[in-house]
């Protein structure tokens, strides 16, 4: 398996190979940080493949979208390789092929990245190819057309998915009244005002009013791409480009929702417990790690053993605490037969109550704190997801040295930290309770409303 170089360090915190000997290695010293014609680069040196990684990180998102230009952005981005005046998009399919040259683009609300990965003998070949894309790329109308009636398909189809439809519908429901909520990518409504030009425009305003920030990884060799990142991709950084920042972070209230979305014939029910997380709950991504690793991180968590284990409701259950600079997400993911999906709802309940009220045993916590950290290094099992990292920390304004105090800083917790963590983020008194299912449950669902409120019945059709 390919591993960034910096992962050998990172194993080197992990319970079964850190001892007190061990010097804890300092990430700066493995990082150079470069000025290409004004745009800050985060270089790390790694001889041992001739392979090259680099991600381009865009201080803007789609929050920036105005009237009638959602999912304008990521489509800019996916879309760039269409076609330009001189190569077709199949041709220009081939060649990235023939090269080994992977690329990919990712929006949120607060920032973009591009990433790309070939071979180092290479580069120059590819790496124009990639510019050529971003400064020539025509949008050509017909192949536009062709990849959003692909795209207008999956969404329709998306019902024969519950997973996916609940993931989809259930974000929008729990972030609503934030400007997070509407998917970057847009809807089906939104669609047909994609349009060559005003893809065009946008890449260009990302490409050149936008500051920027370049992570690459590769041997010294790779350097080089300074010049065609200069030359060919005309990419520079400028005092005035623009940064993506909210003054006034949202606040939203919690307050516990109990909705149900109906979808014909299914034979599965999906569940999503979770909420909007405002800027003041998000400031310590350890803490954050360990109680949702405790309650819903694997085999061994709370959840898989109170849900799973000891009743045999669900296959699989997990939760999370996700966060970016402005605002985050919690979330507890599950499905069930029909039959159970009350049962269900009220064990979860039960089993975060516990928490609660009884609170956490030390061996308990320890068990948990020893698995998250044996984990940890593998968030770092590519050198695409490990310059991530880097970015997401510059992103948030944190240290690179939070990376190697991972395992010191989620120790530093006792059971009382983490039992009120988990009733801060995910007790149900907060909580948006998400059910998609077949209308067939919905009297199970209804029983439940003198605990958790009136039952909400809504359409999935608006959020697609």
């Amino acid at each position: 398996m390919k591993m960034p170089i910096l992962v050998l360090a990172a194993m080197a915190f992990s319970i079964n190979a850190f001892t007190a000997e061990t010097k804890q290695p300092q990430i700066e010293d493995s990082i150079k940080r470069l000025n290409w014609n004004g745009i800050e680069v985060v270089y790390i040196e790694d001889n041992r493949f001739p392979t090259y990684d680099m991600t381009v990180y865009f201080a803007d998102g789609a929050l920036s979208e105005k009237k009638g230009e959602n999912g304008l952005t990521i489509h800019s981005f996916n879309l760039m390789d269409s076609g330009t005046d001189k190569l077709s998009q199949q041709e220009i399919l081939d060649q990235m092929e023939f090269l080994g040259t992977d690329f990919n683009a990712d929006v949120t609300h607060e920032f973009t990245t591009m990433t790309v990965s070939g071979l180092t003998k290479d580069l120059k070949t590819s790496m124009t190819q990639i510019c050529s894309l971003m400064r020539s790329a025509t949008f050509p109308e017909s192949t536009i057309k062709k990849e959003l009636d692909l795209e207008r398909t999956s969404l329709q189809s998306m019902v024969a998915s519950p997973q996916a439809l609940s993931e989809r519908v259930f974000r929008e429901i729990s972030m609503a009244n934030t400007p997070y909520a509407y998917p970057v990518a847009g809807k089906l409504k939104d669609l047909k005002d994609l349009k060559p030009a005003a893809l065009r425009a946008r890449l260009d305003y990302f490409l050149d009013k936008v500051k920027k920030r370049i992570y690459i990884t590769g041997p010294k060799s790779v350097l080089s791409m300074e010049k065609i990142l200069a030359d060919e991709c005309h990419l520079k950084g400028n005092q005035t480009d623009f940064v993506r920042s909210v003054e006034k972070p949202v606040i939203r209230p919690a307050k516990m929702e109990f909705v149900f979305v109906p979808v014909p014939d299914a034979n599965q029910v999906q569940l999503r417990i979770g909420r909007f997380l405002n800027y003041n709950e998000i400031g310590d991504k350890n803490l954050d790690a360990l109680a949702s690793d405790f309650l819903g991180g694997g085999f061994t968590s709370r959840l898989m053993h109170e849900v799973r284990v000891k009743r045999g409701l669900t296959y699989s259950i997990g939760a999370f605490i996700s966060s970016q600079k402005q605002y985050g997400r919690s979330g507890i993911s599950t499905f069930t037969k029909n039959q159970t999906i009350d049962k269900l709802i009220e064990v979860i309940d039960e089993a975060v109550t516990k928490i609660q009220k009884e609170g956490i045993t030390d061996p308990d916590l320890d068990r948990s704190t020893s698995g998250v950290v044996g984990a940890y290094p593998f968030k770092f099992e590519s050198n695409p997801a490990f310059l991530g990292q880097l970015l997401l920390l510059d992103h948030i304004g944190k240290p690179y040295s939070d990376l190697f105090d991972f395992k010191d800083a989620v120790k530093k917790y006792n059971a009382k930290d983490v039992a009120k963590k988990i009733n801060d983020i995910f007790g149900m008194k907060k909580q948006t309770i998400f059910v998609l299912g077949d209308k067939s449950i919905e009297p199970k669902l209804k029983a439940l409303t003198k605990k958790y409120g009136p039952l909400k019945v809504v359409d999935y059709k608006p959020y697609l």
